[in-house]
């Protein structure tokens, strides 16, 4: 099938296929939408939260510990003891205390007080660290998602003004049409320009069904980092009218800058705290651990003091001399994890630099990029102005400004690029730098 077959169904994608317009959000609500219903976000918070209950849970060790409880007996045969005494009157039975019921309940409580548990210090404090450290993986995860939104909805906007480039060059062809058929009827032209300006008109079609069909899938993606299911269109703030200054301070800066506000490298420096924790704990389990308890009692059945309650205190030191090597195995997988932690923390300093570095000289890049952008769009549109005159005039043909306007269109094009490609290296920028998106 021809290209000159498939215009009637060219012209219906570009036409009525169009997407549909919805109620925009300005990028600053779709942010805050974005807090609320990400569900990235969801996911790295509920980690946060499943690390604060491990605190929570490392402390439960260094606090009194109270139980109680409640207990029915019931023997097979009662036994008490008893004395027999001869006396000059005859013999006699003494009752004594009983020695087992034939039933009783029993009330009782009791509390325990951790006095010295050194490795419970210790690994509580290596617990508050590690949930630090999932605080700043989920602050990481916010910052990584809020930036995704804001470069998904610059690239969305892109898409937009490559869809309005698309529809100028449509209708650059379908003037190029009317203008081939007006030659023909006058006979300067040969019937063979029609077919041409026609074939152009086409690819153009072509050209704004994709560019729709593009935009379409742009906005979705915003949608769904929205948890939305339908698309959404985000108004962004024009890249070309925000100013540089972070081209204009040293690396040096930068990078500072950087390495106090990354989540992720405080993440990592609070994994290695942590570590560190985890040996002084291990380290600890050697030594003697001292608690006091004390308990209270009550029966319906006499005790063999004869009362039915009680109570009963006691200091107990435990010291394990040996345990099978387990607390040494566990003092050299600490000792590893530290090398690790050491070792990520290093690692994300280096990326980070990376990042800052590649960052900065893309932005520069970007700057420039748009500068050209439309330097080469003002040359474009000086061509095809001028080539269209020479064309109505006879002295050009259509082959040169379906050349001319391919031109037009591709630097109409780029330019639209250029300021999705200037507003994504400032967010990297600032992602870099661990600033707010």
């Amino acid at each position: 099938m021809t290209l000159i077959a498939l215009a009637p169904l060219l012209a219906t994608l570009a036409g009525a296929d169009a997407p549909a317009e919805f109620a925009p959000l300005t990028l600053d609500a779709a942010l805050d939408e974005l807090d609320r219903q990400s569900l990235t976000l969801v996911q790295a918070r509920s980690r946060a939260d499943e690390a604060a209950g491990v605190v929570r849970e490392a402390l439960a060790p260094l606090l009194p510990a109270v139980t109680g409880g409640w207990s029915y007996l019931r023997n097979s045969d009662e036994a008490a003891l008893s004395l027999r005494m001869q006396t000059p009157i005859g013999p006699l039975q003494v009752s004594g205390p009983v020695l087992q019921p034939l039933q009783a309940t029993t009330w009782t409580g009791s509390v325990r007080v951790p006095l010295l548990i050194p490795s419970a210090w210790y690994d509580l404090s290596a617990a508050r660290e590690a949930a630090r450290a999932a605080g700043q993986s989920a602050a990481a995860a916010r910052l990584a998602v809020r930036t995704s939104l804001a470069q998904a909805a610059h690239l969305a906007a892109a898409g937009e003004e490559e869809v309005a480039a698309a529809e100028r060059a449509v209708e650059s062809a379908e003037e190029l049409v009317r203008s081939a058929q007006r030659r023909v009827q006058a006979g300067t032209a040969a019937p063979l320009e029609i077919t041409r300006a026609r074939a152009e008109l086409v690819r153009r079609q072509s050209d704004l069904a994709g560019a729709r069909a593009a935009l379409e899938r742009e906005r979705l993606a915003v949608g769904i980092l929205l948890a939305r299911r339908e698309p959404v269109r985000v108004v962004v703030p024009e890249p070309e009218g925000a100013t540089n200054p972070d081209l204009s301070a040293s690396g040096d800066e930068l990078l500072g800058e950087a390495l106090e506000h990354r989540p992720e490298l405080a993440a990592q420096r609070a994994q290695e705290r942590a570590a560190e924790g985890g040996v002084r704990s291990a380290w600890a389990r050697l030594a003697p651990q001292l608690s006091a308890s004390a308990s209270i009692f009550a029966s319906n059945a006499p005790y063999l003091t004869g009362k039915k309650d009680g109570w009963r205190a006691s200091l107990d030191l435990t010291w394990q001399l040996y345990d099978g090597g387990l607390r040494y195995g566990k003092v050299r997988e600490t000792e590893a994890q530290v090398a690790g932690a050491q070792a990520a923390v290093s690692a994300q300093e280096l990326a980070i630099r990376q990042q800052v570095e590649d960052s900065r000289r893309d932005l520069a890049v970007a700057i420039e990029q748009l500068r050209l952008a439309h330097a080469e769009l003002d040359l474009a549109s000086d061509s095809a102005a001028s080539i269209r005159r020479s064309f109505d005039a006879g002295v050009a043909s259509s082959l040169d400004v379906i050349d001319a306007n391919d031109r037009l269109y591709q630097a109409d094009s780029g330019l639209a690029a250029a300021r999705a490609q200037l507003a994504l290296a400032r967010l990297a920028l600032r992602l870099a730098l661990g600033r707010e998106g």
